[in-house]
């Protein structure tokens, strides 16, 4: 229907420790930190929300692992509140698909309960899908700047040796 789910994704109280975690448990790696991402319109459950990423993303076999710590207004689609340092839990799983509307139909969720824009032709949408799903899905226009973002992760996992630092500013990726 939507294609392979491309990304998994975690809300974390403590990005490097995360980072650290899960490349030493199941060899993901390296992550690739892009510190305090704002993403243009952001909405939650339809108003505008203030709130930054500190995100993190790595390969795992062939999914995109991407670690979530949230600063700005709570509640918001990651929670309630902050999570603790050393806290990580399940979020969203996310696809890559032509058209939103036509996806976010199939899913049978209502409206998004976040929006937002990368740039002029990428959107994302954020479904509560937990109580059919089990977890929120995203949906992200499948456009070529979206692709580079995932041919990135894939081509520095590639040439990493599993070795430390597992936590990685994005210029030292590409």
């Amino acid at each position: 229907m939507h294609g392979p789910i491309m990304q998994l994704g975690y809300v974390v109280g403590d990005l490097a420790a995360s980072a650290d975690s899960w490349a030493r448990r199941t060899g993901a790696g390296p992550f690739i930190h892009m510190p305090g991402m704002a993403f243009g319109g952001w909405t939650y459950r339809g108003e505008p929300q203030a709130l930054t990423l500190d995100i993190a993303f790595a390969q795992l076999g062939d999914k995109m692992i991407e670690l979530i710590q949230p600063s700005g207004a709570w509640p918001n689609v990651y929670g309630d509140a902050p999570l603790q340092p050393g806290e990580c839990r399940a979020h969203h799983h996310a696809f890559l698909v032509t058209d939103l509307d036509r996806a976010a139909a199939s899913l049978d969720a209502g409206r998004p309960v976040t929006t937002g824009r990368l740039n002029e032709a990428v959107e994302l949408r954020y479904y509560d899908c937990r109580r059919t799903l089990g977890l929120f899905i995203e949906l992200i226009t499948d456009a070529p700047s979206t692709r580079d973002f995932f041919v990135l992760s894939e081509r520095a996992a590639a040439r990493w040796n599993g070795a430390a630092p597992y936590l990685i500013p994005l210029e030292s990726a590409a």
